[in-house]
């Protein structure tokens, strides 16, 4: 009912916009009654304007009527609501954002276990509770004769026999004597406080249960969090917070352990890629040729081993360098003796050599090269024989007996190797795309 009333009243507000200012009456309705006598004509005006002034204050007043409607309409609307929402569910312990009991592990699968685990989850709770005020009362509160005793997980080892005999008596005697009531709200009622609870609404009963049980729930993180930071600072919080500050120590010996850490003052950075600079640099290429360069923008390296991946960029830079060279030499006439290799454009230098029959010979050729270098590669990589990634142990002779100046020549081979490949591809590229020859001009 209050919705319609509502949306009637919302619906009837505009109608006030469509009342004719004026009475209908009043409008002339043929150009001949403008002719009619002068009185008649003022007569017409002045009963138009009274009639104007009577429509227009029941319009205001309709609509004024229609928004209070409204008004109330929605106001009974939400009372509904609110007094829906507050029988709609009563679970103690249950609140949003959760709306049924949390259980993934189904660990209260029937009534009995969950009524056991309800039970235990209140004892914990109310046992951190007092734990933490335990662990902060006694910087300001000590019992006659406990001024020596420390505070927190140093209570342990300074607590006497005879205190540790009085704490395990008086914990026994209250899970010995103390029993839950008869007729109580469970195993977790012992009585204690229960005046507080007389005369409220079930509503209010269910409030005060459930914050009992969201502050032991807090409580108990709160404890695990001062006992950790007592162990690790060997201080309680609020001594801690005396002697540092809100910020507290240093905490970073926390760290002195971990390999990408620099001594025991801060995490150390990255050692940046010298070729790519807002890469990190690889540090698997440590100690190859080339390898201070740091160029791996694809982190090839990180999936395959350095050695398989040098020994295929040396072969590609080798046979670039060979292709490239060859290209030229066939752009500029050079051919090998024979009528095949005669009049035949680079391009065109493939499907020429496959229609004569001289690819499947050439093939062969490569393919014993390959088998033979790949059984070196494998033997190389698995430490079988003394190779490096890419020695075919083929003119080494010409190398310079000084270790740096060798490792430069075999950087310059590779770095024109590079150059190479880059070159082939730019030369093929635009040999196709232009029909010329080299320099393609």
């Amino acid at each position: 009912m209050a919705r319609t009333l509502a949306l009637s009243a919302t619906l009837g507000v505009p109608c006030a916009a469509f009342v004719q200012q004026g009475n209908l009456r009043s409008q002339p309705v043929a150009a001949a009654r403008h002719a009619s006598a002068e009185p008649q004509i003022q007569e017409a005006a002045a009963y138009g304007q009274a009639a104007s002034g009577r429509s227009f204050v029941a319009a205001s007043l309709g609509g004024v009527t229609a928004v209070g409607l409204a008004i109330g309409a929605s106001r009974a609307f939400s009372r509904q609501l609110r007094a829906k929402s507050h029988v709609e569910r009563r679970v103690v312990g249950v609140c949003l954002p959760l709306s049924e009991k949390w259980d993934p592990l189904n660990l209260g699968s029937n009534d009995s276990k969950m009524e056991r685990y309800t039970a235990v989850e209140i004892k914990h709770g109310r046992v951190s509770m007092i734990a933490c005020i335990g662990y902060v009362l006694p910087e300001v509160f000590r019992f006659p004769g406990c001024e020596s005793f420390e505070n927190g997980l140093s209570a342990l080892s300074t607590l006497p026999v005879e205190g540790w005999v009085q704490l395990f008596a008086f914990i026994g005697a209250h899970e010995v004597l103390v029993k839950p009531r008869e007729g109580g709200m469970g195993p977790f009622d012992f009585g204690l406080g229960t005046e507080l609870l007389d005369g409220i609404s079930e509503e209010e009963l269910e409030r005060r249960q459930t914050v009992e049980r969201n502050n032991g729930r807090l409580a108990m993180i709160a404890i695990m969090g001062l006992m950790v930071q007592d162990g690790m600072f060997s201080q309680s919080p609020i001594v801690l917070l005396k002697a540092g500050g809100w910020w507290g120590p240093s905490v970073d010996w926390f760290i002195k352990d971990i390999p990408i850490c620099m001594g025991t003052s801060f995490c150390a950075k990255p050692e940046m890629s010298p070729s790519v600079p807002f890469l990190n640099y690889p540090e698997v290429l440590d100690g190859w040729v080339g390898g201070e360069k740091g160029f791996d923008p694809l982190n090839v390296t990180d999936a395959l081993p350095v050695y398989l991946v040098r020994e295929a960029e040396l072969k590609h830079g080798r046979v670039c360098m060979l292709a490239t060279l060859g290209w030229i030499a066939t752009d500029l006439g050079a051919r090998f003796p024979g009528e095949a290799f005669q009049n035949v454009s680079t391009v065109e230098a493939h499907n020429k050599m496959v229609e004569a029959g001289l690819m499947g010979p050439f093939l062969a050729t490569v393919a014993v090269y390959e088998v033979y270098g790949g059984w070196l590669c494998f033997q190389g990589w698995e430490g079988n024989i003394k190779r490096d990634a890419g020695d075919f142990f083929l003119g080494k002779n010409f190398l310079p007996k000084d270790e740096a100046n060798a490792a430069n020549m075999k950087l310059k081979e590779l770095e024109n190797g590079r150059l190479a490949m880059l070159a082939f591809s730019g030369i093929a590229t635009q040999a196709v795309l232009t029909g010329k020859t080299w320099p393609f001009l």
